[in-house]
């Protein structure tokens, strides 16, 4: 036996699951049959799946963030050595194929950018695959080392990764349940028949107790508020008439859930930034390393926030059209949405989850910036921002930053050192366009 002659194998199982929509593009662009501009990827049955490939490239770029010594060994390299991972792809079950779209704004205007809006399809949250991975043992291969790392991989599996386009923006979560992990050693006489004949091995491998959902220097945000008034994200698709009334504009759904879209609230977010940058006299510029742009990728992380219809109803709002001359109605102009109201007045229904991965002290005060905003009320999320909507107060919040817990109450009062957080928001005014640490 040398150090080619596999050894073991490790198979790994289990039930894959979409926490929320997943991008996956086909590359095609808009056609004669999909006006779209970016559609989901589908097998030649017409289902949509993720790639092995996709899955490897992410697991691959996890692995070298906890042990890049040991990326070569288990992915290989071009040179001189081979993969030990084969992924089957992951055909999806239970699919809701959904269109969304998204504009740019024009930050100093607040209105959209002529040619910015687009439009594309997802699968909806709740889709489901089986996952079936099996990583070769070699003699070369220290098979102690490969086995922590499984066990780590293992619970990340379980807490959740993310896959396909803008997963800065919510999308692409999923996280796989009923995990089952065996080792196979070829030089246990009986592993080898229990491979043989496709029994499960004995040999169990557990997920790891650690814990991967942010790192150290990554400044996490969950917060709880209370909506001050209705709100409407609009679904332009949902046409439908009550009562001979045509509603022009229905709250967007997912599933049976309201939603808050990932795309909507960073760039929300994003505009308010480019305001505070604008204020501070810094240079706008700088944000695209922490938002992203095409030429990077965002550290900016955003989640999509779904909530329960048991607390809110859908009540048909008419209105007319006004001449912003005369202060008259413009003829043939009444139209009806449909924005959604909170039954109970005062209770938390929307949690908001950001974070900003690697932050730096000026980040860190930047996202101050911008939750205090949401906290107050100054910003509004969602349509019709004019009359009133959207607009949200702070209940509590929870932020994580360089191994500290600092906890927000309804009133602003800091559980944690207060002094540390003023620090970040001092570091963000001090910070003139290319000194922050």
């Amino acid at each position: 036996m040398n150090n080619s002659s596999v050894i073991g194998k490790i198979k790994i199982t289990g039930d894959l699951i979409l926490k929320s929509p997943l991008l996956i593009g086909d590359g095609a662009g808009e056609t004669a049959d999909n006006f779209r501009d970016v559609h989901v990827l589908k097998n030649r049955q017409g289902k949509p799946f993720i790639p092995g490939t996709s899955l490897c490239g992410v697991l691959r770029e996890w692995l070298e963030t906890i042990a890049p010594d040991s990326v070569k060994e288990i992915f290989g390299d071009l040179n001189d050595m081979q993969s030990s991972i084969q992924l089957d792809d992951i055909a999806l079950a239970n699919c809701e194929i959904i269109s969304r779209d998204g504009v740019k704004i024009n930050g100093v205007t607040d209105t959209f950018v002529d040619g910015g809006k687009y439009d594309f399809e997802a699968v909806e949250r709740g889709a489901t695959g089986s996952l079936n991975l099996l990583i070769n043992l070699r003699g070369c291969h220290s098979v102690k080392k490969i086995l922590e790392i499984v066990a780590r991989l293992l619970k990340k599996l379980q807490d959740g990764i993310r896959l396909g386009a803008f997963t800065a923006k919510g999308f692409g979560l999923v996280s796989v349940e009923n995990l089952n992990a065996s080792f196979y050693d070829f030089r246990d006489k009986a592993d080898v028949i229990a491979w043989l004949t496709d029994k499960i091995s004995t040999k169990k491998i557990s997920p790891s107790l650690e814990n991967f959902s942010a790192a150290k220097n990554d400044f996490v945000v969950d917060a709880d508020f209370i909506f001050n008034s209705s709100f409407i994200i609009r679904d332009y698709t949902a046409t439908e008439k009550i009562n001979n009334t045509s509603v022009t504009a229905a709250t967007l759904k997912s599933r049976n859930d309201f939603v808050i879209p990932g795309t909507s609230l960073k760039g929300i977010l994003r505009h308010r930034a480019e305001y505070i940058f604008d204020k501070l006299g810094c240079d706008k510029k700088i944000l695209e390393n922490l938002m992203g742009n095409s030429a990077g990728k965002s550290r900016f992380i955003v989640e999509e926030s779904y909530i329960s219809p048991k607390n809110f109803s859908e009540v048909l709002h008419t209105r007319n059209k006004l001449d912003r001359l005369t202060g008259g109605v413009l003829q043939g102009t009444l139209f009806t949405t449909k924005p959604v109201y909170q039954k109970i007045f005062g209770e938390p229904t929307l949690k908001i989850h950001l974070e900003i991965r690697d932050a730096k002290n000026f980040e860190a005060g930047l996202a101050l910036f911008l939750l205090r905003d949401l906290w107050l009320g100054h910003l509004a999320i969602g349509g019709e921002k004019a009359v009133g909507r959207g607009t949200v107060r702070g209940n509590s919040a929870e932020i994580n930053f360089k191994g500290k817990t600092y906890k927000l109450g309804a009133s602003g009062k800091v559980d944690g050192d207060k002094s540390e957080l003023e620090k970040f928001a001092a570091a963000l005014k001090n910070f003139s366009g290319g000194g922050g640490k």
